[in-house]
């Protein structure tokens, strides 16, 4: 069986030792952590806000240069026009596919 009552801190607490190193020591790590969980908070708010303002600022640089506009123009004036046939073509498929489903449905709810 262990006796905790008897050794030589057994009727004392540590911080109430009468040469204050104990209250110091405790009194430095409360300050210690504080000071290390400001710091931590902190880098974690720079670190939310950094990345986007630079996002942002690479977003507005980006499209306001000429090539951007030079990429627009050519997009619109020679990709776009071959691609027309083939969307419009692709729209009338969808067009046709989505008819014929509900048309199938119409017929399911009249069976029922």
């Amino acid at each position: 069986m262990v006796d905790e009552g008897r050794g030589a801190y057994a009727g004392q607490r540590p911080w109430e030792d009468r040469s204050g190193r104990a209250v110091g020591t405790i009194l430095a790590t409360a300050v210690a952590a504080g000071v290390i969980a400001y710091v931590l908070r902190r880098s974690r708010e720079e670190e939310e806000e950094e990345p986007a303002n630079r996002m942002a600022k690479l977003a507005r640089d980006w499209a306001g240069s000429d090539s951007v506009e030079a990429g627009r123009d050519f997009v619109m004036d020679k990709i776009v026009p071959e691609l027309k046939p083939a969307l419009l073509s692709a729209l009338s498929e969808i067009e046709d596919i989505v008819d014929q489903a509900f048309r199938r449905i119409e017929k399911n709810i009249k069976k029922l």
